[in-house]
């Protein structure tokens, strides 16, 4: 089977019907006990592990991948994947239930995953989480399976000067929906690139806003920034305001899941979003991310009532959920078909793929069509085996929203500080934390949004490293380079014109609200 599917593998192109023919021997292939048994432990370690906050999925897959040493290829590759995509749902577990996202493909669902929860519906939105994450994994699977080569040499054609212009696009958009003052989105989201730009500049070498400490030379980690303006600010917001200390309305468990109403609020949502993750989850870098970002501001902007998005609308989990899923597996597609990892998970996922004597790239197809088109129907089952392990799981974690809160504050604090000190294992990382928890405790206090805060300071070494490299292969003509790249203009030329319109129409209506003012004094 595995020579005829190598001759059918290596020819120029594949049609739809000879793809579904090479796909259903991948099923014969996976539909084994062992290997279903691989893709539901995977999952289940997945799910189970990536709930702590400060691993992330890079993390989880890091410390199952000694399970699957001494294991069949096939079973292993089943078994990593299942670790991957189940630690990527774990992380929607913290931000719903305790506002704490463990990545920042999470960031999104904590806007309307968390009120959720505060209202008592925080099954609700875990089952929301499960079921649009599915579909935008089956989405994703659609176009990994039928178009991975295409797609691959389409996303490779994009250079430094198109993520440059995409990178500004998608902060940008950050800045109109990081809350309905878009003038202090401006200055989180620019104050959040800049704490990015501390450490060592990648380049030329220099050190920057470090003031002699070595621990700085290396930046602030993300996931501990992460950690300090979620986890600690959360836990410093319950201290010092009584009344945000976790009250949660009462709920009952039957209630927990979407009824007939829900998924006529979400289906359309589920599949704008899951079309549109897919389609940014293959620009190289940080595409689930903005991903998530982009599905949240089309899907405010296409709603009736987008002032209601943040207050807890099951609108505003689907789409992120949907979106990051579909794009992680369009992240795949150049790793699959490349062998190229553009985020550091998926460095660890194809590392995985090699300690087991697999290495993808444009012979893997050819040369190893069994293991493929196994890992892609593999992929397919382990979507639906999330599915059908996480929903009964929800009345469970739903359940621990009505633990007494000071019993749940301090296993939130220990979970927090550990999972600090665990990404480096550093106190000193422990020690920002704590900072940038008190620093994010202020500016929450101020009406600036974490969200942008947060993801400024992911994206910026990408916003960075693309500038400095346009402005190096253009002798420093921006101009030049966005004349010679028409489609990066044109995403440049977007962003900055709605840039202007959300700066001036914040700008209006705060001189509206003080003229206002001060005719009511008058």
């Amino acid at each position: 089977m595995s020579r005829c599917l190598a001759q059918r593998g290596s020819k120029g192109g594949t049609g739809m019907i000879e793809t579904l023919g090479l796909l259903g021997h991948g099923f014969l292939d996976c539909l084994t006990l062992m290997n279903i048994f691989c893709a539901v432990i995977g999952c289940l370690l997945g799910s189970l592990i990536g709930v702590l906050p400060g691993l992330g999925i890079s993390g989880t897959v890091a410390i199952l991948l000694p399970v699957t040493f001494g294991m069949q290829p096939l079973s292993a590759l089943i078994m990593i994947s299942g670790i991957y995509f189940g630690s990527q749902y774990g992380g929607a577990i913290t931000s719903i239930l305790v506002n704490i996202p463990g990545e920042a493909t999470s960031i999104v669902t904590c806007f309307d995953g968390h009120p959720l929860a505060k209202q008592g519906k925080g099954g609700k939105a875990l089952s929301v989480a499960a079921i649009s994450s599915f579909c935008g994994g089956t989405i994703g699977l659609i176009g990994l399976t039928f178009a991975a080569s295409a797609l691959a040499r389409v996303a490779l054609s994009f250079g430094k000067v198109e993520f440059f212009a995409i990178v500004v696009f998608g902060l940008v958009l950050l800045t109109t929906i990081s809350g309905k003052n878009q003038l202090k989105g401006l200055i989180v989201v620019c104050l959040g690139v800049i704490l990015g730009c501390v450490g060592l500049d990648d380049l030329y070498g220099t050190l920057r806003f470090t003031y002699g400490v070595v621990d700085l030379y290396k930046g602030i980690s993300f996931v501990t920034f992460i950690m300090g303006v979620y986890g600690i600010t959360e836990l410093m917001s319950a201290i010092c305001i009584p009344e945000n200390q976790g009250e949660v309305a009462d709920f009952n468990l039957r209630e927990q899941f979407p009824n007939k109403k829900d998924f006529g609020q979400i289906y359309k949502t589920i599949g704008r979003c899951g079309i549109m993750g897919f389609g940014v989850g293959l620009v190289p870098g940080a595409g689930s991310t903005l991903a998530t970002f982009f599905a949240y501001g089309m899907e405010r902007s296409l709603s009736k009532h987008p002032d209601a998005f943040g207050t807890g609308l099951l609108e505003g989990v689907a789409a992120p959920e949907a979106a990051n899923n579909a794009a992680m597996y369009a992240g795949m597609v150049p790793l699959l078909s490349l062998g190229i990892p553009f985020t550091s998970s998926m460095a660890l996922l194809m590392s995985a793929f090699i300690v087991h004597g697999i290495t993808p790239g444009p012979m893997f197809i050819s040369e190893h069509p069994d293991l493929f088109w196994g890992l892609i129907a593999s992929m397919f089952i382990g979507n639906i085996v999330l599915l059908i392990i996480n929903l009964p799981l929800v009345g469970i974690w739903a359940s621990l929203l009505k633990v007494d809160f000071t019993i749940l504050m301090p296993l939130i604090t220990f979970i927090t500080f550990a999972g600090g000190y665990a990404i480096n294992n550093s106190v000193f990382d422990m020690g920002v934390m704590v900072i940038c928890g008190i620093f994010g405790f202020f500016l929450s206090a101020c009406g600036y949004n974490m969200a942008a805060l947060a993801v400024g300071l992911f994206l910026s070494p990408t916003l960075e490293n693309s500038f400095l490299g346009t402005m190096t292969l253009y002798k420093g003509n921006l101009l030049a380079a966005l004349m010679d790249r028409p489609i990066a203009a044109a995403i440049l030329s977007i962003a900055m014109i709605a840039l202007v319109y959300s700066t001036a129409k914040s700008l209006i209506q705060f001189f509206g609200k003080q003229k206002a003012a001060n005719q009511g004094e008058a």
